[in-house]
């Protein structure tokens, strides 16, 4: 360990390298094996941490600062959604990812690149790429390794005959994960892009179906985060959105209700975290 540890940290002239100065993958190293052979803790905030960002309609070369921005935060868990990745690009990007922040496992779920529904806020479709089959839309989990196990299970959370019910929503708008900490607690991380205001009726099936889903699961600790579309608490409604917002919102609430969850919300409505 020591040998091997002065090979990374002492240059060719016998100087010691700024630990700064290493690339991002070697700092995983270095650190890991310390955690490996001293049981060594660094100082870091990634313990208890949930992020979730919407950062789109946006592509993947655009979203990097962003996303990188996310990361100098060592969350224990980062959800991203709505990034578009180019079709068939999906594991080269996983990839990339592992290469830039090799401290995260990195977890996608793509969208149908063949009859996407566009579901922005103002329902005008995005001329490069977003809603054609030149790309997927996404959301993204990236799990902490210093806090969870690798290889987290990708749950399957809607059978092929549901898709009719649920629509668009089973095309890279759900990621759900089954996750176990080092500790050995198993947790359940789910991320969603959720419909629209103007789909209360999709909404709800999408809540109902997932709250089904998580009766029948053995894992009882849940985080559920992402744009979820609906608030809890909302500084008023214009004339034209009230009676939308208002459904979904009750609709949430009573989401939370039934599934006995406890709600984490971030300054943006668009960005909310329930622990359930």
């Amino acid at each position: 360990m020591a040998k091997w540890g002065q090979d990374v940290l002492l240059a060719k002239n016998g100087k010691q390298r700024d630990f700064s100065s290493l690339s991002s993958w070697m700092q995983w190293q270095w650190q890991w094996s310390l955690e490996l052979c001293q049981r060594w803790k660094p100082q870091t905030c990634a313990t208890g941490n949930v992020i979730s960002w919407n950062l789109g309609p946006l592509g993947i070369h655009a979203a990097q600062p962003y996303i990188a921005q996310a990361m100098r935060k060592k969350a224990a868990i980062v959800m991203l959604q709505e990034i578009r990745i180019p079709r068939g690009y999906k594991f080269r990007v996983q990839r990339d990812f592992r290469r830039k922040h090799p401290e995260y496992e990195c977890y996608i779920a793509a969208g149908s690149d063949v009859d996407l529904v566009a579901d922005t806020d103002s329902d005008l479709v995005p001329s490069d790429g977003y809603n054609d089959r030149r790309a997927h839309i996404t959301v993204l989990t990236f799990l902490h390794k210093r806090v969870f196990c690798p290889k987290a299970l990708v749950v399957n959370w809607h059978k092929p005959r549901e898709k009719r019910l649920l629509e668009h929503m089973t095309h890279g708008r759900v990621l759900w994960l089954h996750a176990m900490t080092h500790e050995g607690e198993r947790i359940s991380i789910i991320n969603i892009h959720q419909a629209i205001a103007r789909r209360p009726d999709l909404q709800r099936r999408v809540n109902t179906h997932i709250q089904a889903e998580m009766n029948k699961s053995e894992v009882r600790r849940r985080i559920m985060g992402g744009d979820l579309n609906a608030a809890t608490l909302r500084t008023g409604y214009s004339i034209l959105t009230k009676p939308h917002f208002e459904k979904v919102d009750n609709q949430f609430q009573e989401f939370i209700q039934r599934t006995g969850g406890s709600l984490n919300q971030s300054k943006s409505v668009r960005c909310i975290h329930a622990k359930i």
